[in-house]
């Protein structure tokens, strides 16, 4: 996880995802955060190429690092998120004692069937 000052920096990030691919090869993805605005404590990418897809859209998963992070950093159990890739998404983070809870709305993109 990077966290960049600036969050039209984040908005206006444009990687190579060739040298990302090729500049390592045991990790996942790379999740850049920055603080928010516009009525949203935080700002986020993440950034896949390894997986096949160079940026999720919107990764609920990624928020189980950012929630924790930014709460203690901002004093605040309740936070408002905005992943702001092309595609985008808003979510709703709440921090409780044990657990962390998202909530969001989300659009089917693709369905299929499997037979086994």
């Amino acid at each position: 996880m990077l966290e960049v000052a600036d969050p039209e920096a984040l908005v206006n990030l444009a990687p190579d995802f060739g040298a990302l691919y090729r500049s390592h090869d045991s990790i996942d993805g790379v999740l850049v955060t920055a603080p928010g605005m516009g009525g949203h404590d935080i700002y986020s990418r993440y950034f896949w190429p390894w997986a096949g897809t160079n940026e999720d859209p919107v990764t609920g998963g990624t928020h189980t690092f950012l929630a924790p992070y930014w709460s203690k950093k901002l004093g605040k159990r309740k936070l408002r998120s905005f992943q702001c890739s092309r595609r985008s998404g808003f979510m709703d983070v709440e921090i409780n004692d044990d657990d962390i809870h998202i909530r969001s709305q989300a659009v089917i993109v693709f369905a299929g069937e499997i037979r086994v």
